[in-house]
Parts: C-alpha cells; sequence; structure tokens
C-alpha cells in the first residue's frame, strides 16, 4: 500500500533567490549612517549651575551637602535659601524706592527627578529649623498646660456668674451678679489667644489648614517638602473648587480674610508664607490639567525655580562628609536669625545703601526693554514681571543671614543677587517649557520616544511598533496613531529618518512590509544629561 505524501504548507517567502527575509530592515546599513544634516533641537540647552559662591554662607553650607550627596549643588542651594526665609519670618520687607516695598519671604521650587536625593539634602539644610523647632515644643508644654489651665478656669467662672445674674431674684443681686459676669469675662478676655505648641514647618497640608496655621503662628508659618502634595492640595485635589488664596496672598502679605459658616471669621492682617519644594518633574508636566490655578493666577510666577543638570552616571561612592565647622556654623546661623528676627514682635523694613541702589537700577533698567513685545522674556512674561521683586528679596535674605541684626542692604550683596538673573531666567525658561501646552501636545511624544531612543541606545532600523512598545503606559500614548505623529514630527526635526520597504513584486504574497526607522548618529553617540520627564508618566510626581 502506498503512503499518500503529507501536505506542506509553503512557507517560503515569495522573494528573490539567496537574498535573506527582511535583511533591509535589520541591523546597521552602512547608507543609514550617511548625508544627515544637523538636528532641530527639542529641547531647550540646559540651564546653567548656580555659583554658589554668590550665596555667601548658604552656599557654602549648600555646597558642603552636594559634595558629600553628589547631589547639584542648586538643589540644596534653594532649599537652604528657604531655610532661612522660614527663620526670617515675614518680620522684614525690604524697600529700593518709596512706596515700593517687597516681603522678604521666598517660595522656592528645585526640580529632580526621582532618586536625587531630595529627602537628605532636604535633612540637611533644614535641621536647624527642625531643631528650633523641636527645643521650642519643649519648652512650650509647661505654658501651655498653664493657659489650658487658666482657660478652663476663667470659662468656669463666667460660667457660674451666668447662673447667678440668671437666678438673681432682685435688680439688686442681679446688678451685683452682673458685675460678677463682666468682671469673669475681662479675666478672660485678657488670656487672649489660646496658647497653642510651636509649629514653624507644615508638610502635606490643606490651604485651609494652612491658614489656620498661620493664624496660629504669629501669622507665618513655611512648608518645606520634597513632595508637590500642597500644591496638588491648593489646586483641589480633595475639592473641586481649588484655593490659592492664602499662597497667592502670603507671598505679598496681603491682608486675608475668611467666613466660615460656622465659627468666628479669620483675619489675617499681614500672613506670610515660605514654600521650599523639592518636586519631581511629572508634577510639572500635569500643569495643564490646574492651569488656571498655577499659571493664570499667578501662583508659579511667585516662585524661584531651578532645574539642574542631574550628576546620576558620574556621582562617586567615596565621599567628604560635611566638614563639622560648616555644619555648626550653618546651624548657629539659622537659630540665631531665628532669635533676632523670627522671635521679634514687629515687622522692620530694609533700605538699601547708595551702591546697592544704584546696582538695583541699573539691573532694572537692562530688564525693562526685555519686557517689550520683541523682547526675549515673552515666554516667561508673567515671571519675570515678578524678577526685579525677587532680586531685593533674595539680597535681603542675604543680608540677613550674614547679619541678623541688618536693616541695610550692602552694595556687594547686592551685586551678588544682580548676577543671579541670568540663572534664574533660564531656570524659568526650562520650567516654562515643561509646563506649555505646546509641550504636551505635540513636543512631548515626541520628545518621549526620542528619549527612550537614546535610553535604549538603538542603533539598527526599527519600527513603529518597536517604539509602541517602549512608551506604552505613557499617558500620551493612548493609540498607534500618537506614536505615528511623534515619529513624523522627529522625522522632519532631523532625528529619524524613514527607510521605505523593497517594492513589491508582481504576485508577491502576504503582508506588505511597512517601514523602518532609523536614528540620527547624534542619538546614540551622545546622551542626555539634562532631567529625563518623558518616560514618566503624567503627574507621577
Amino acid at each position: 500500500m502506498t503512503t499518500a505524501p503529507r501536505w506542506k504548507p509553503n512557507i517560503e517567502p515569495n522573494i528573490e533567490p539567496n537574498i535573506e527575509p527582511n535583511a533591509w530592515d535589520q541591523g546597521v546599513h552602512p547608507e543609514d549612517l550617511k548625508d544627515w544634516d544637523e538636528p532641530v533641537p527639542l529641547d531647550p540647552p540646559p540651564a546653567p549651575p548656580i555659583d554658589a559662591a554668590r550665596l555667601r554662607g548658604i552656599g557654602t553650607m549648600a555646597q558642603a551637602v552636594s559634595d558629600s550627596l553628589q547631589v547639584p549643588v542648586d538643589l540644596p542651594a534653594w532649599l537652604g535659601m528657604a531655610v532661612v526665609s522660614t527663620a526670617i519670618g515675614g518680620r522684614r520687607s525690604v524697600s529700593p524706592k518709596p512706596d515700593w516695598s517687597e516681603p522678604v519671604t521666598l517660595y522656592t521650587m528645585p526640580v529632580a527627578a526621582p532618586g536625587e536625593m531630595k529627602s537628605p539634602a532636604l535633612g540637611l539644610m533644614a535641621k536647624p529649623i527642625f531643631e528650633e523647632q523641636k527645643r521650642r515644643r519643649v519648652e512650650d508644654t509647661s505654658a501651655v498646660a498653664r493657659d489650658q489651665q487658666d482657660r478652663r478656669i476663667a470659662e468656669a467662672c463666667v460660667s457660674d456668674a451666668e447662673s447667678k445674674v440668671i437666678k438673681a431674684g432682685d435688680p439688686a443681686k442681679r446688678k451685683n451678679a452682673r458685675a460678677l459676669l463682666d468682671a469673669a469675662r475681662d479675666d478672660l478676655e485678657a488670656l487672649g489667644e489660646p496658647r497653642v505648641f510651636t509649629q514653624l514647618i507644615a508638610d502635606d497640608t490643606t490651604p485651609e489648614a494652612a491658614a489656620d496655621l498661620i493664624a496660629q503662628q504669629g501669622e507665618r508659618l513655611a512648608i518645606l517638602s520634597t513632595e508637590s502634595s500642597f500644591l496638588g492640595n491648593v489646586g483641589g485635589r480633595y475639592s473641586k473648587n481649588a484655593n490659592p488664596e492664602i499662597v497667592l496672598k502670603a507671598w505679598s502679605h496681603e491682608p486675608h480674610a475668611v467666613n466660615r459658616k460656622s465659627g468666628q471669621p479669620l483675619l489675617l492682617e499681614r500672613p506670610n508664607l515660605t514654600l521650599g519644594l523639592a518636586v519631581q518633574p511629572g508634577f510639572l508636566t500635569g500643569m495643564g490639567e490646574t492651569g488656571d490655578v498655577f499659571q493664570a493666577r499667578g501662583l508659579m510666577a511667585r516662585f524661584i525655580f531651578s532645574m539642574p543638570v542631574s550628576r546620576v552616571g558620574d556621582r562617586v561612592y567615596d565621599t567628604d562628609p560635611i566638614p563639622p565647622e560648616i555644619s555648626q556654623a550653618w546651624g548657629a546661623r539659622v537659630k540665631a536669625m531665628m532669635a533676632t528676627i523670627w522671635d521679634s514682635d514687629e515687622p522692620q523694613e530694609m533700605q538699601l545703601d547708595h551702591k546697592a541702589k544704584e546696582s538695583f537700577r541699573a539691573f532694572w533698567e537692562a530688564l525693562e526693554p526685555r519686557h517689550k513685545a520683541h523682547g526675549d522674556l515673552s515666554s516667561i512674561e508673567g515671571w519675570a514681571k515678578k524678577l526685579p521683586g525677587q532680586v531685593l528679596r533674595i539680597a535681603a535674605v542675604l543680608t540677613l543671614f550674614e547679619n541678623p541684626e541688618a536693616l541695610i542692604v550692602p552694595g556687594d550683596v547686592m551685586d551678588d543677587a544682580v548676577s543671579l538673573v541670568p540663572y534664574l531666567i533660564a531656570h524659568a525658561r526650562l520650567v516654562a517649557d515643561l509646563m506649555s501646552a505646546e509641550r504636551q501636545s505635540k513636543l512631548g511624544p515626541a520628545r518621549a520616544v526620542l528619549d527612550w531612543l537614546r535610553r535604549k541606545e538603538i542603533e539598527g532600523r526599527f519600527s513603529a511598533g518597536d517604539v509602541e512598545k517602549g512608551v506604552r503606559g505613557q499617558a500620551w500614548c493612548t493609540e498607534m496613531a500618537d506614536v505615528d505623529d511623534a515619529l513624523d514630527l522627529l522625522v522632519r526635526a532631523g532625528w529619524v529618518r524613514q527607510i521605505d520597504p523593497p517594492e513589491r513584486k508582481e504576485g508577491q504574497r502576504g503582508r506588505p512590509q511597512k517601514p523602518r526607522f532609523v536614528t540620527h548618529p547624534d542619538v546614540t553617540s551622545t546622551g542626555s544629561r539634562v532631567i529625563s520627564i518623558n518616560s514618566m508618566p503624567r503627574g507621577a510626581a
């Protein structure tokens, strides 16, 4: 019996003999490396690092922290400036000329990706403030207990006197009882506001709770944190209605009144708030969802920003610890400021000496034309309008750190503050780029793909499907068309080149081959040392 041959499917490719299947889309082809033009940059250039010496003693401590932790010096520097602002507690303002006065308080926001040692840096810079808060709370224990006891006795006396007024049968007894009631009320009112434990620093709090804390703590408070929780609360994380009022007003010491459905209205005459927030880039890329709160209402314009270049990849393990004399001097100076300035009852206004006035005026006059329509500050116009006030505040903070009793800003300190202007503008531009609508809608996806290509060091030809698998899960990538649009922008910008498949032979079966892509040689020959945020989901703060 003859056995019939088994049927075999035709799996041989219908292409020219001796040509390996899909060879055109595999490996590195020499022709892919030829005739590339310079690509169009999609990212702004990295902003310059801060010259820590310009921050004087604050910069000395920041540099020591930077050397020990191997973090950009900018991170501890601006957290340190917020610490010093906390010690001032809104008790100083600075005036460059009549009718212009700036509160000496800072909102600082260094931006760093996860794993950049933000928490250790804050812990080292803010250690004197936390130590002072702990010491004061221990001292408060007996005073708070005594006040609570006195208040209970006074309230009981008021209640007892009220009962006697009610029970008095004749006018004479009622008159005497009312006199006792008035005296008891006077004793209760003489106690003033209830004594509370000192709280210099808050963290994850709501704007409503922050306003209450400011009222309890002599109209001043600081929020020092390595998370964006507070600003998330301000933007309405726990409520449909955002409430940035106290944050807006406390930067400029504007009166703030809150009328509540129950209880006494909250009246703040001169609220002060210091913010030192080291946030992740993902927080800023999510700003489009709450733009009215953070941008249109001017909240982000009140911040001093810093987006330093990461040191990850170039760090060394064996480092020198912070010299004891530097950390001791830092702690002693911050605590001296607390004793001299924070504890003072009345605010005082600082002036500029003659040289400082001339330096500030020259800066102001050079900056003013840049605000015009053809100027270079259009992308950060709202922020740039507040830049002169920020320079005044920085100069005053530096002055008070060196001499807590100073009421005059000297010229050399103002020169240092003015010298920071190019740095401040460059970093504000980087943040504006992160928050821009164009970045999120167009440039963001293209940057995300380019970042993926750099990280994966793609050297051969790749497909759009390869990219989709690599960036899957990012907020912008909802369908294949999103990847196609991003690759199209990269092709037009010269970062990627499309390689079309070979023409199909007549009668060739199977699905047609899809185009492949190849990257510009610079993608793999040079790495990006700028903070990489493109691979992070939106809002991953």
